[in-house]
């Protein structure tokens, strides 16, 4: 029995593990497009054809885990795959023998996925709501046992309950634990791609980004890129009058400005403590300076609140940065774009300072 008892929960645990190898993130995710809902159901309910197969002997009688993919279903995946696995199980089930147990089959998987699926739908502790469902399911098993097929043997009964038991926990517990370490993952990717104030890539990621665009352009030189630099004028002096947490809203509200008034196709990071960089692939030299002015306005002519009711006015220094896509220098960007925001901070700032290539490119 315990040698059965193992090789079940082997192939339940490589179900789920490999389950969420292929589904990742969305293995978990119930409101799920219908495609992926239907996959995950079939794939449950065939793990519990599957262990249909490798029933567990206890003397006279076998007994099966198949109802722990359909608890774990309901608890993970949501009405319609949980329902789409136990339709997978009665087939299968009534492919192996059509007579009255395999009829109890069907009401009792019925039972079984809509009990759990109510259960997990419950707003109570995680291991509480496993616990009853998987009680639930031994007592439908127990009274199965009893009535139709006659076995009393009061051995029989608590091994199951063991079996169950062990079955569903155990693989409750690796699921958790794989769900527990794809958040951490997810949530490192994020920590080291974008900046935890803004939400906009940060500095490592950025220049990434860059390097991967400049790579780009080498093998397509005709590719027309303009890099922005953007820094917020007197940003210091907004930290020291109303402090470092009024001027984390600043640069927060900056950020949104950023993402409202770029394209879609735009990167945008922070890429200092008050710069901001915008990369515009694909863009022409008039588009670039219309999207930098726009940035400028924006920013310059709309009051920023800050927590404690006052409302500022700030403006921003921008410095452009163009490439008609004939240089060979195309790694000179940035350096351009620098010298042109230093341009417009040192011309007043509060403006649009624009590389040689854009005066050129108007003689």
């Amino acid at each position: 029995m315990l040698r059965d008892l193992f090789i079940n929960l082997t192939i339940l645990v490589t179900f789920h593990y490999l389950l969420m190898l292929v589904f990742k993130e969305n293995f978990l995710k119930k409101e799920d497009t219908l495609l992926r809902q239907v996959c995950k159901g079939m794939i449950s309910g065939l793990l519990g054809v599957l262990l249909m197969f490798f029933s567990i002997k206890a003397g006279p009688a076998i007994i099966d885990l198949r109802h722990i993919p359909l608890i774990l279903t309901a608890f993970y995946g949501g009405i319609a795959q949980t329902f789409i696995a136990a339709c997978v199980v009665i087939i299968g089930r009534l492919l192996i023998e059509v007579n009255v147990a395999s009829f109890i089959n069907i009401f009792s998987m019925t039972f079984i996925a809509t009990a759990s699926f109510l259960i997990a739908e419950r707003h109570i502790n995680h291991v509480v709501k496993m616990l009853l469902s998987i009680t639930i399911s031994n007592v439908i098993a127990t009274i199965l046992f009893i009535t139709v097929v006659h076995e009393t043997t009061f051995e029989l009964h608590v091994a199951y309950w063991i079996f169950s038991y062990i079955a569903g926990l155990f693989n409750f517990y690796v699921i958790e634990h794989q769900t527990k370490a794809y958040q951490l993952l997810n949530l490192y990717k994020s920590q080291a791609h974008y900046d935890f104030l803004t939400g906009l890539l940060n500095k490592r990621k950025f220049d990434e980004v860059l390097s991967d665009a400049f790579a780009l352009k080498l093998k397509q030189p005709l590719h027309q890129m303009s890099l922005i630099y953007l820094d917020i004028d007197y940003f210091k002096s907004i930290n020291d009058q109303y402090g470092h947490h009024e001027g984390d809203i600043v640069l927060k509200e900056i950020g949104t400005r950023l993402i409202k008034n770029t394209r879609s196709s735009d990167y945008i990071g922070r890429i200092g403590g008050e710069e901001f960089a915008v990369l515009l692939p694909n863009c022409s030299v008039e588009k670039t300076w219309q999207i930098a002015e726009r940035l400028r306005r924006k920013i310059a002519d709309q009051p920023i609140y800050l927590q404690n009711g006052t409302s500022i006015h700030i403006t921003a220094s921008l410095g452009c940065a163009y490439d008609t896509g004939a240089s060979e220098n195309i790694k000179q960007l940035p350096i351009i774009a620098d010298q042109e925001l230093y341009k417009a901070k040192q011309s007043g700032r509060n403006q649009v300072s624009f590389s040689k290539r854009k005066r050129d490119h108007f003689r």
